[in-house]
């Protein structure tokens, strides 16, 4: 048997590696590794292993996979414009940023603006609060925000003000096809 125990390991911890040798061939270790075929209510502990930011019990189940799957990108590309793109995208949102040297005239150096298409999707509170806080997260803390602005393709109109930073108004209308 070959094993990691020193040379000078007792007879008990001997047998006791013996017992065990084959507990990670079980079945049930093996699927965890795979995302896609845990079961359902061993997601919120996978995604606490793999560090997910945030985690909403309330998603679908797909979306929850989805997050852990994709968590591990979104850590290598956080604090860049593309970490804010790829946050949004699993709620299905497009995301255009547009950095302070790319409006004239300038923004404050450093800064950035943000034009969100919801794609038919309800703009709310929680809407709205959730964007702010997954932007919040992932953008660079250096980097402040200085206007969002969504558009939304929901058959009733909806105005909403909310304040980013800086206490900005954002404003959201309905944009015909």
């Amino acid at each position: 048997m070959k094993t990691l125990l020193p040379p000078n390991s007792t007879e008990l911890e001997r047998k006791l590696a013996e017992v065990g040798k084959d507990a990670f061939d079980l079945p049930s270790i093996r699927i965890i590794k795979d995302i896609d075929h845990v079961p359902s209510q061993f997601l919120p502990f996978i995604a606490w292993q793999k560090s997910v930011d945030y985690w909403d019990d309330d998603w679908q189940e797909e979306l929850k996979r989805k997050v852990i799957k994709e968590s591990r990108d979104l850590h290598r590309l956080k604090g860049t414009p593309a970490a804010i793109k790829k946050a949004l995208e699993p709620f299905g949102y497009e995301v255009n940023i547009i950095e302070w040297f790319e409006v004239e005239p300038n923004l404050v150096p450093g800064t950035f603006k943000l034009e969100i298409d919801l794609i038919g999707k309800p703009l709310n509170s929680d809407t709205t609060a959730e964007i702010n806080r997954l932007v919040g997260e992932t953008k660079a803390a250096s980097r402040p925000v200085t206007d969002i602005q969504f558009t939304t393709n929901s058959p009733v109109p909806v105005y909403i003000a909310t304040g980013y930073q800086r206490a900005v108004t954002v404003s959201s209308y309905t944009r015909s096809i």
